[in-house]
């Protein structure tokens, strides 16, 4: 059984950034199974291809499409088991709600800034064979702006 743990941390990011962290967490609410202990590990690898090692690294901890893919997949069928797959996959959803609230502020204030200091509520595991993956799962609070500038409180 994988070990959890929750925690708040703080990322620094990109507008572009954050949007590519939503859509790697959407792909694995469709592809990774957790509802019904199945992950479909082609289309899961081929949807975070696309994502960047650096953004991967950031949301999941594990940095390759085919590591989070065998991560998410060993994950899956263990919380299945444990009958908490499609609540995990609620606070999946929850958490892209949340990084796209904050897409929507950053477009709705001003696109004058370059990167934001956002903190999210995150949900790891660390799997038995001490591969460790996790998901953001609410909304986050950005801390701090950049702008040519410098760094303002936002």
């Amino acid at each position: 059984m994988a070990r959890s743990r929750e925690y708040a941390a703080t990322v620094t990011v990109s507008r572009n950034e954050l949007v590519k962290m939503s859509i790697a967490q959407d792909e694995v609410i469709r592809n990774g199974g957790f509802d019904s202990g199945r992950t479909d590990v082609a289309a899961l690898i081929a949807g975070l291809s696309g994502i960047g090692a650096t953004i991967l690294g950031l949301m999941f901890i594990a940095s390759t499409p085919v590591g989070i893919a065998t991560g998410i997949a060993s994950l899956a069928s263990s919380l299945l088991g444990a009958g908490t797959g499609s609540r995990v996959n609620d606070y999946l959803q929850d958490g892209v709600n949340g990084m796209n609230r904050i897409v929507n502020t950053i477009i709705d204030n001003d696109l004058q800034y370059d990167l934001y200091q956002i903190k999210f509520p995150f949900l790891e595991y660390t799997l038995q064979d001490d591969t460790v993956i996790r998901f953001i799962t609410g909304n986050g609070v950005i801390l701090k702006a950049h702008s040519e500038n410098g760094w303002e409180v936002f």
